[in-house]
């Protein structure tokens, strides 16, 4: 019975399971409520307010099905609190994973998965915002499936196959926290190297079963459906690569480098993230060593290695991507894996039982060094959506203006077609230089407009003006750009920037 079933189901869950989904569900809700209840379109989700979200050209084979839980339109209300039951649903299992017993942990780590940036910039994409969170959730679910059952592996292989399938970036994702769970195992808890070789075999099968399955699905989708791979981000060429190893190290790096300490390295400014960045690195070393120092009596020198390359190799696992094509750009939206690094200096934390001083130092330091970094997450996140609303009603109120001109245009008739050739910029001192400069590169929040192309004009003027207009075609557009007419024309906002030529209505924004 149904009641049995809750009943059964209260008494197994766990006192740690408890705070970690509460704690990440209302500091969600708290954090990224401004863009639930807004209705705050990037140039992408303009054109995505119903959309059945069929990727199979960019290999996202099943991020239709699971957007589809939310229905195919974009609701920030309902998209947004799925999206946040995910993710507070990742922070469970990650308590369980670590075996986290320290109330602080556990909040913690549930916090750092609800803010991180990432979160936010997927959150400017709400239509799809659900979907991709429940990729995480199968790939994060995977690895703690994986640790827990000796054969855990094989079903395990099946969700991380579906997590890569709904967003590619949840490979970076597993290994970083398959490399962060072993660090932890190796230098705090007393394993024996039959488990690390048991924990490498049953991970290396994770990811190879997979991984194979993905590329199958990839490879029948080109030869048996005939599906053509869209040339973004380089997925048409993936493994093509004529890159040295050394050339995507140094990708890597740079990428690395100026996600973390960007203000350090650049002309742009240090601000708190880099600084609190600094001392999140500075906290894993001394952790780590405060630990190897604590438990040197059961670490062998071999495992002290071990742990200390896979740290090491956290950065080139997380960007591991680089490895698949050399057209790839990491952007924020595919870093989540580095949540994982900020993820560290708490499972130190959780680790030192010793209450030696340093192990004192390093625990407080690293409380109040999280923490703050959480609310300055936050803090991010509510500075992008402050963008997003800006660029939103400037893109709204230029359109207005578009509009307003088209229709005390002469000469236009019921048959005239629509030709919007150039982009004018909405610049302003906030946008282009405050914001950016003042959080991380935020793909989908930054930018000072919406509309960008012809489309992107259609659909707003339909869905936000309800003004249908038919747009020139791609030959039209060129026969227009070559014509004296054109080149007489004026650029926006001059009274001859708009005309009709050949029954087709002009609007020249520039040059």
């Amino acid at each position: 019975m149904p009641e049995e079933f809750l009943v059964t189901l209260k008494s197994a869950i766990k006192p740690q399971w408890k705070t970690a989904f509460l704690t990440a569900f209302i500091t969600g809700i708290l954090c990224h409520m401004f863009v639930f209840t807004n209705m705050l379109p990037n140039h992408d989700s303009l054109i995505n307010i119903h959309s059945p979200q069929l990727k199979g050209d960019s290999g996202r084979f099943f991020l239709s099905p699971f957007s589809g839980i939310s229905s195919y339109f974009d609701l920030p209300w309902i998209n947004g609190l799925l999206a946040i039951f995910y993710l507070a649903l990742i922070a469970v299992i990650l308590t369980e994973l670590f075996q986290f017993k320290k109330t602080l942990s556990v909040v913690a780590v549930s916090c750092l998965v609800v803010t991180f940036p990432t979160i936010a910039s997927t959150f400017s994409y709400m239509f799809t915002a659900d979907g991709y969170m429940f990729g995480s959730l199968l790939t994060i679910a995977a690895l703690l499936i994986t640790r827990k059952y000796k054969y855990g592996f094989i079903p395990a292989s099946i969700l991380f196959y579906i997590g890569v399938g709904i967003y590619q970036a949840n490979f970076p994702l597993l290994l970083a926290f398959i490399l962060t769970f072993l660090i932890t195992e190796i230098i705090g808890r007393k394993i024996t190297s039959f488990q690390i070789r048991s924990y490498l075999l049953r991970f290396f099968a994770l990811v190879s079963i997979g991984m194979t399955l993905y590329v199958m699905n990839f490879k029948l989708y080109q030869t048996l459906f005939a599906g053509d791979i869209t040339s973004y981000q380089g997925l048409d060429s993936v493994g093509q690569s004529n890159a040295s190893i050394f050339e995507q190290i140094k990708q890597i790096h740079e990428a690395f480098s100026i996600f973390f300490f960007r203000g350090f390295i650049t002309d742009l400014p240090a601000n708190l993230f880099e600084w609190l960045n600094l001392a999140v690195f500075l906290l894993i070393a001394f952790g780590f060593t405060l630990l190897l120092i604590q438990n040197r009596k059961f670490i062998s020198k071999i495992n002290a290695f071990l742990a200390v390359l896979m740290l090491l190799l956290m950065p080139l696992t997380s960007y591991i991507l680089y490895f698949m094509s050399a057209d790839l750009n990491y952007h924020m939206l595919m870093v989540l894996a580095l949540v994982s690094f900020y993820i560290l200096p708490v499972v130190f934390y959780e680790h030192l039982s010793v209450p030696t001083f340093s192990a004192k130092i390093f625990s407080w330091l690293s409380v109040l060094i999280v923490f703050i970094t959480i609310f300055n997450f936050a803090l991010i996140s509510n500075i992008a959506y402050l963008n997003m609303e800006l660029k939103y009603e400037k893109s709204t109120a230029f359109v207005n203006r578009v509009i307003s001109r088209i229709e005390q245009t002469d000469n236009l008739t019921p048959t005239s077609k629509l030709a919007i050739i150039g982009r004018y910029r909405l610049d302003s001192t906030l946008s282009t230089s405050n914001i950016p400069e003042s959080i991380p590169k935020m793909t989908g929040p930054l930018g000072d407009s919406i509309v960008l192309y012809p489309y992107h004009y259609n659909h707003i003027m339909q869905n936000h003006f309800g003004v249908t207009y038919k747009f020139a075609s791609e030959q039209e557009y060129k026969d227009i750009t070559a014509s004296k007419e054109y080149a007489n024309m004026e650029s926006w906002p001059a009274k001859n920037a708009i005309r009709v030529i050949n029954d087709i209505l002009v609007v020249k924004l520039q040059n």
